[in-house]
């Protein structure tokens, strides 16, 4: 029989009890209770580290919160606020009368925005580029742009991505309305306030040109000085003449706001005006600009006149000043630039068409040409012989119309013994003031060799004292730019030079032909048309030199208080000897009448204003002679002193007094319509 096992009212074959219970414990008995094991030690693990890193979290969040709060809440509040600065419009500069020298305009701007741009992609920077740059495209277009260079415009933007970079300046109409139609990302169209030149190149000398800041060191240098001006490199800044001299007054103080910016650095807001826009001062100049035309005009024609026939004449100068207070009333150099052509950038062709012109245009001649000055140096020797006692001024000199050294043997003729009058024209009996009406060089000669051949008695430098009495050899103290010296040789002087420059001056010594050289203004001896006039004003006012003005006044422009007036500076007041002085008037009041000016002044109105003036004709080795002429007038009550020079023009008389005697007509009818007002 077949036994049977009973497990819970279930009758279970005896043979199946047994293997079934030897595979259950076979195949998962032991198993079993090792997984369980090993799966709970993996989630202990598990839990263990995520509680040590929320524990970590929970410290650093509570560090951050707790004891970072106030720095990073000083990092928020730097990315939200940014300072933004807009430059205020630059000073106005206008003449004696209020008419505008240097003025603004507003002009048409492209500029590109770095935030606007940003995010783009490449490809879409590169299509906006290329359609501005087709926009932009034009004849008229003074600086070409390119999409590489847009690129590059872009990058630099990044550092400074409130500030939005200019592109493209002085846009006409016709390109605005497209660009703005467009609707271009990062790019806009704004006006801006620009430097204007009413009169184009007219007094560009006195009043230079604008440039801009080149880098940071340039910037940081100019902060030091004028820290409200807020330079930075980009800024507009005087380079030159009035521009310059008055940079701080001009540059005005510029707007500085705090402003909110979103995420994407976009203004949300003005928080603050930390500092309010103030615009440049008002520069009122002494230059009048209906004189300053004529002058600059005259000189002009004439330089071209003379170059079209009988010599190059290719520069020259004209200064006229008021020998009552030294203000410069017109002052003109040529060739000259035009200030306009620098406002945004000197192009190209504007830098080839200075190139073309020759002869240096940017030299201002007026206050840094050095020149010798011929006969217009006699009144020099002829004060000091009358105030020395080496000839008195009724003193007779025989003109033959050459003179030979009396150190020299009376048949010699070799060079250094003999000096001739212009043409050897022989004039006869003179005294000081036909000497100077006549121009006699002999007259002059014979004085350079009596004061060196008589040193003992009269000192080594009689002549060159007199002539720095008359501001000669030094700087006249005109507020422009680049002033050169001059030059006032002597013996002092040449041993001075031997030592510092003796290749140069291989000789130490002084000799009589040095003197006699000298007299007549020839030699080592050189005078900018600056010292001239004020030699001349010197004379006409009785012995104050003043430093020549080039400006009168600064004035605040919202309020149009004076901030500082200019007032006449004497640089030095010494009475003139009567006698002296009287003698050389009255020799210069002849010049135009019955002298060497008599042709140039023929038809003038002598009796309205009468006119004393030197003429000079000036040697220059390898070139062809310099023409001067210099003076003042009226005569009796002198309102205007003035000296011309034109270079490698021919005879002072011919040349440079035509100039002259023009330029007073002017100044006549002008006198002749304020007494008719």
């Amino acid at each position: 029989m077949r036994r049977l096992a009973q497990t819970s009212n279930r009758t279970i074959p005896a043979n199946r009890v047994g293997a079934k219970d030897t595979a259950t414990r076979r195949n998962f008995g032991p198993n079993v209770t090792g997984a369980r094991l090993n799966q709970d030690a993996k989630f202990f693990f598990v839990a263990i580290v995520t509680v040590l890193a929320l524990c970590a979290i929970s410290l650093r969040l509570g560090y951050v919160q707790i004891f970072r709060a106030p720095s990073y809440q000083e990092v928020a509040a730097g990315n939200r606020i940014r300072v933004v600065e807009t430059p205020a419009p630059r000073g106005v500069i206008v003449d004696a009368v209020g008419n505008v020298m240097a003025g603004n305009r507003d002009s048409l701007t492209v500029t590109l925005d770095w935030e606007g741009l940003v995010d783009l992609s490449p490809e879409e920077r590169r299509e906006v580029f290329s359609t501005l740059v087709g926009l932009l495209d034009s004849p008229d277009q003074r600086d070409s742009l390119s999409v590489p260079g847009l690129q590059s415009m872009y990058s630099r933007a990044r550092t400074q991505a409130l500030e939005p970079v200019v592109v493209a300046e002085d846009i006409s109409a016709e390109q605005w309305i497209p660009i703005r139609e467009r609707n271009l990302a990062g790019i806009s169209v704004e006006l801006a306030s620009v430097r204007t030149y009413p009169y184009g190149k007219a007094a560009g000398h006195i009043l230079g040109y604008l440039g801009r800041v080149v880098d940071d060191e340039e910037a940081d240098q100019r902060n030091r000085t004028t820290p409200d001006a807020l330079y930075r490199p980009g800024s507009i800044v005087g380079r030159a003449g009035v521009e310059k001299l008055l940079e701080s007054s001009l540059r005005g103080q510029p707007e500085v706001k705090q402003v909110e910016v979103d995420a994407k650095n976009r203004v949300v807001r003005t928080v603050e005006v930390v500092q309010p826009a103030k615009p440049g001062a008002t520069v009122y100049l002494n230059i009048d600009m209906e004189l300053q035309l004529i002058a600059e005009k005259l000189l002009a024609e004439k330089l071209a006149a003379v170059a079209s026939h009988t010599a190059p004449a290719p520069a020259g100068s004209f200064v006229a000043l008021n020998p009552r207070d030294g203000a410069v009333l017109a002052l003109a150099s040529f060739p000259a630039y035009d200030p306009s052509q620098f406002v945004f950038g000197l192009s190209a062709v504007d830098s080839a068409e200075l190139d073309n012109l020759g002869g240096d245009p940017f030299l201002n001649r007026a206050v840094a040409g050095q020149y010798a000055p011929g006969s217009t140096f006699k009144p020099a020797p002829a004060y000091a012989a009358v105030i020395s006692g080496a000839r008195s001024d009724r003193e007779i000199w025989n003109d033959e119309g050459r003179y030979r050294l009396k150190a020299c043997r009376p048949t010699s003729e070799v060079k250094g013994c003999l000096f001739r009058n212009a043409g050897e024209v022989v004039l006869g009996p003179v005294a000081l003031r036909a000497a100077l009406t006549k121009s006699s060089d002999t007259y002059f000669y014979s004085l350079g060799e009596k004061f060196w051949v008589e040193r003992s008695k009269y000192g080594e430098e009689p002549i060159q004292q007199s002539a720095a009495l008359f501001g000669l050899g030094s700087p006249t103290g005109i507020e422009l730019p680049g002033e050169a010296t001059g030059r006032l040789p002597g013996p002092e002087q040449r041993r001075q030079d031997h030592q510092q420059y003796p290749n140069a001056f291989p000789d130490p010594n002084w000799y009589t032909g040095d003197s006699v050289n000298l007299s007549i203004g020839q030699g080592d001896t050189l005078a900018t048309p600056v010292q001239l006039a004020n030699m001349y004003a010197t004379i006409a006012n009785g012995g104050t030199r003043f430093q020549p003005r080039i400006v009168n006044r600064i004035v605040d422009a919202n309020s149009g208080s004076t901030i500082l007036k200019f007032n006449p500076r004497p640089d030095a007041a010494s009475p003139l000897d009567p006698v002296a002085v009287d003698a050389i008037r009255d020799g210069l009041a002849d010049v135009p009448l019955t002298g060497t000016a008599q042709s140039a002044f023929a038809g003038f109105n002598h009796q309205l204003f009468p006119v004393a003036a030197k003429t000079g004709t000036a040697e220059v080795d390898g070139k062809a002679d310099t023409a001067l002429f210099a003076g003042y007038g009226p005569a009796d009550s002198p309102r205007v002193a003035f000296s011309v020079v034109l270079e490698e023009a021919g005879f002072g008389g011919v040349a440079a007094a035509p100039v002259a005697r023009q330029f007073l007509d002017q100044v006549v009818r002008q006198e002749m319509l304020a007494n008719a007002g």
